[in-house]
């Protein structure tokens, strides 16, 4: 990792995995190991398999590796199999459990912090990180397989040592006489060195071109979930037909489409231009690394079988190699694409939340007064409601008549504290009202908007807002709303579901 802030998103991405999913690290961690090991297993075997047929070995001395072979690289394969069938279920109930908490994090911000447009695009942003690039998961995945490439990189070098060592019964000259000295090891790293560190500076302007075209489209993508989702919204499928809108709305899901197509396919032509380079130093290093292994084993510095397992060995140490470049680059940016969810889980409310309770009155006698309150919404410089004076005594019936646009659904939601007043006070039997606690006060309300929903929830927590509930108090709402005749013709009542799941 490049800086502290990096080591921290590491530390608690672990920290919150390991909480959340209990083990699932654990079994990341040995499945990598495991994986690690079983090339190694083919390596050693074939090396020792091909040197025993070139000197003609008996059948039985050759199948008796080839069934240890068989036998070790079958276990470590059952094993790992097991071990993910196991963790595949925890890498789903680690992505439930995210979502989760965006869910319960999103439910909890403040109503006006919440519908501004920063605060949605933060909210795109969180879920598609912990989805995508930047998901929980695949962060896990990459820091696990750095460990895998780790090992991978101890066994190949163990093995290639006794590449570079002379071979002291090896005569010749020229260029045999040059390979058989300890220093020919300078050929394979000069040209393995080059690779790797034009593979680092390209994985890493290609993880900056994924990280602006994530970032530039965000919006984009929020707006095509929305026209998207609009074509299968039966609830409102009635106005879209009735007002004849299919072509409005489909037009809008093909506009915002044809945008993210043409970001898209300029993010991949950029990132084509600069891979290719990459690709064209792994063909040099492959042929150096057989024609250096090669012409070893022509040489009769090393044996045939060995020649195989060094080519195999060398390939896989600039792969893992190159593969730790990669992965560091990887976590760079899913780093970045965790902040988003880190910011969100991270927005403060602004909202006093009080502790006083509301009263209890004997005599049920409540008053509230809005005294000189002024309101305008964030980002507006139109005052939405301006030095508003009225007092409500409960018992009483009032009406707020105005145009529209005039403040009366505004004047409604600073009563329910959804907004705070920018200007005044509004209180409670003379006590402003952020001074309560504010479930307690908010359960005083029941409000209706005119724009009401009703959920595709059970009737009876339709009408208690609430997963429990009172049946008594139900029944009793619904007969004075004029309900009970349609409701006793229910099959289910009050369990009866309304709509269909969306």
């Amino acid at each position: 990792m490049k800086n502290n802030k990096e080591k921290g998103t590491v530390k608690k991405v672990l920290s919150l995995v390991h909480k959340l999913v209990p083990g699932y690290l654990t079994l990341l961690i040995i499945i990598r190991v495991l994986a690690a090991s079983f090339p190694f297993v083919g390596i050693i075997f074939s090396s020792i398999i091909l040197d025993q047929l070139v000197a003609r070995e008996s059948f039985e001395v050759i199948m008796k590796n080839a069934l240890i072979m068989i036998a070790i690289g079958s276990s470590l394969v059952l094993i790992r199999w097991g071990l993910e069938a196991a963790n595949w279920v925890k890498k789903f109930e680690l992505s439930h459990k995210i979502s989760q908490m965006i869910c319960d994090k999103t439910f909890d911000i403040d109503y006006d912090v919440l519908e501004k447009h920063e605060t949605l695009d933060m909210i795109k942003k969180a879920k598609d990180g912990t989805n995508s690039s930047g998901g929980m998961r695949q962060f896990c995945d990459n820091l696990a397989s750095l460990l895998e490439k780790i090992i991978r990189i101890v066994y190949s070098v163990g093995i290639l040592v006794y590449l570079f060592i002379p071979n002291p019964n090896a005569s010749g000259q020229g260029s045999a006489l040059i390979l058989n000295k300890w220093y020919s090891l300078f050929i394979m790293a000069a040209v393995m060195i080059l690779h790797l560190v034009i593979s680092f500076f390209v994985n890493k302007k290609s993880a900056a071109l994924q990280m602006k075209f994530f970032e530039r489209n965000v919006s984009y993508n929020r707006y095509f979930s929305y026209w998207f989702n609009l074509v299968f919204d039966y609830s409102i499928g009635k106005y879209i037909r009735l007002y004849k809108m299919q072509k409005v709305v489909l037009s809008r899901v093909q506009q915002t489409n044809d945008t993210l197509e043409q970001e898209f396919t300029s993010y991949l032509n950029d990132n084509l231009k600069i891979t290719l380079i990459p690709v064209l130093t792994e063909f040099v290093l492959q042929l150096t690394c057989y024609a250096y292994v090669g012409l070893k084993a022509v040489c009769n510095l090393i044996s045939v079988g060995s020649s195989l397992k060094y080519v195999t060995a060398y390939k896989i140490l600039v792969d893992s190699i190159t593969g730790i470049s990669d992965t560091f680059v990887q976590l760079n940016v899913e780093r970045k694409y965790l902040s988003f969810f880190y910011d969100y889980m991270q927005i403060e409310n602004k909202r006093y939340e009080g502790t006083i309770p509301t009263e209890k009155r004997d005599d049920n006698v409540f008053e509230i007064e809005f005294r000189d309150v002024s309101f305008k919404y964030a980002n507006s410089e139109t005052w939405a409601l301006r030095h508003v004076n009225q007092k409500i005594t409960l018992g009483t019936k009032n009406a707020v008549v105005g145009k529209n646009g005039a403040g009366k659904t505004t004047f409604i939601k600073l009563l329910c504290r959804l907004y705070e007043p920018t200007e005044g006070q509004i209180l409670l039997n003379g006590v402003d009202i952020r001074y309560y606690d504010y479930k307690d006060y908010a359960k005083l309300f029941a409000i209706v908007f005119q724009d009401f929903n009703l959920f595709s929830f059970p009737l009876g927590e339709n009408v208690a807002a609430g997963a429990e509930y009172d049946k008594k108090r139900v029944l009793e709402c619904i007969d004075k709303a004029g309900f009970t005749d349609r409701l006793n013709r229910l099959e289910k009542g009050l369990d009866t579901n309304l709509y269909q799941y969306s």
